[in-house]
């Protein structure tokens, strides 16, 4: 199984707010297989490091730019997140990528989401 978890800039620790998330740290099963850019969350997306996002731009448009920013995921199973936007739900959704809310309590890092969810303890 391919499970994708947002990283902070250190790689390790979750980043809450998934669409702002520096890193996606990409794992099958319990081994890390690589940390990929999130270029969205890096404000490669303009005026998204406002948390707004242009005025003359469509949900749709929103959406596929979260799609294209994520496509690094492509392939995943599932995601673990503690907080997803509207858009990149949708973005995951395309993707049919599975999202699975977590809570600090079952991980600060990755590591031990991962392991958590494995383990069927979120």
């Amino acid at each position: 199984m391919k499970i994708a978890v947002p990283v902070d800039t250190d790689k390790e620790t979750i980043f809450k707010r998934t669409g702002h998330a520096p890193f996606f740290a990409l794992y099958e099963d319990e081994n890390l297989l690589s940390v990929v850019d999130n270029h969205h969350g890096k404000g490669e997306h303009g005026a998204h490091e406002n948390h707004e996002h242009d005025e003359h731009e469509s949900d749709e448009d929103h959406v596929a730019h979260h799609k294209k920013d994520i496509s690094a995921l492509q392939g995943c199973d599932v995601i673990l997140v503690q907080a997803v936007g509207e858009h990149m739900q949708e973005a995951l959704d395309s993707l049919n990528i599975k999202i699975k809310k977590i809570r600090k309590k079952d991980g600060l890092t990755a590591n031990e989401a991962v392991q958590n969810f494995l383990n069927n303890n979120l």
